[in-house]
C-alpha cells in the first residue's frame, strides 16, 4: 500500500467515524470513495470494528484498581458501543469483555 493509499484509507476511516458520531440516526456511511478503498460495506465495518477494538484495548489499563478499571471499561463501552451497534456489530460488549479479561 502506498503512502497516498494509506493516507486516503485513514482519511476515510476518520470521516466515517465522524459521520457516525455526529449523526446518531446514521448507519454505516457509504459512497464511491469508500467502495474504491474498502471494496464492500462489510470491509469498511470490519475495519472500523478493528480500529475501535484496538483503541479500546490500548486505553484499558489492566494495572488500574478494580473499581477504576470497571469505570474505565464502562466509559469506553459507552463511547464505542453505540457506534458499533449502528454498523451492525451488536456483540461488541461481549467481545470487549473477552478482550479485557
Amino acid at each position: 500500500m502506498t503512502w497516498t493509499e494509506t493516507h486516503d484509507r485513514y482519511r476515510l476511516l476518520n470521516e466515517a467515524e465522524e459521520t457516525l458520531r455526529s449523526d446518531p440516526t446514521c448507519s454505516l456511511p457509504w459512497s464511491p470513495a469508500y467502495a474504491a478503498v474498502f471494496g464492500t460495506p462489510d470491509r469498511l465495518a470490519q475495519t472500523l470494528r478493528h480500529r475501535w477494538r484496538t483503541r479500546f484495548q490500548a486505553q484499558l489499563d489492566p494495572a488500574l484498581p478494580p473499581a477504576d478499571y470497571e469505570a474505565n471499561f464502562a466509559d469506553l463501552l459507552a463511547d464505542l458501543a453505540p457506534l458499533m451497534g449502528r454498523i451492525g456489530t451488536h456483540e461488541f460488549r461481549e467481545e470487549l469483555a473477552e478482550v479485557s479479561s
